[in-house]
């Protein structure tokens, strides 16, 4: 499966609000990201975390709007195979992200799964979007 395959996949496990362009690797070829997305996202039994970058347009949108922005972004687009679409708790924001915001530090927006399986962390100003998974 390539970086696209990829992208598109785990993209597919977060609320359509927000967009993506593209799966980054941050200290990790290619062949270890994938093999990680493939053995813990798609089937296997391990956690882990999967980096994307948040589309310029969503990461706008977010900077205008802070938390509201999130009020709609509950389910993700699909599920895993043979599982339903996952749902997300309710958005809180928490300062966390590096780069320079009104506090001395970006807002960061998170939410986990209703079943407390995975989680999502949108960084804004940084265009990152983190999602993990537990075992």
């Amino acid at each position: 499966m390539n970086r696209i395959s990829i992208h598109r996949r785990a993209q597919q496990l977060l609320p359509a609000e927000i967009e993506t362009s593209g799966l980054l690797q941050l200290g990790m070829s290619p062949d270890q990201m994938a093999g990680i997305v493939l053995e813990s996202i798609f089937g296997g039994d391990a956690g882990g975390i999967v980096v994307l970058r948040l589309a310029n347009p969503t990461a706008a949108a977010i900077q205008r709007q802070g938390l509201v922005f999130f009020a709609q972004a509950r389910q993700a687009r699909a599920g895993l195979p043979r599982h339903a679409p996952a749902r997300y708790g309710h958005w809180r924001q928490v300062r966390g992200g590096a780069g320079q915001g009104a506090a001395g530090t970006s807002p960061m927006y998170a939410a986990t799964t209703l079943d407390a399986q995975s989680w999502l962390a949108v960084l804004p100003v940084e265009r990152l979007v983190l999602y993990g998974w537990m075992h």
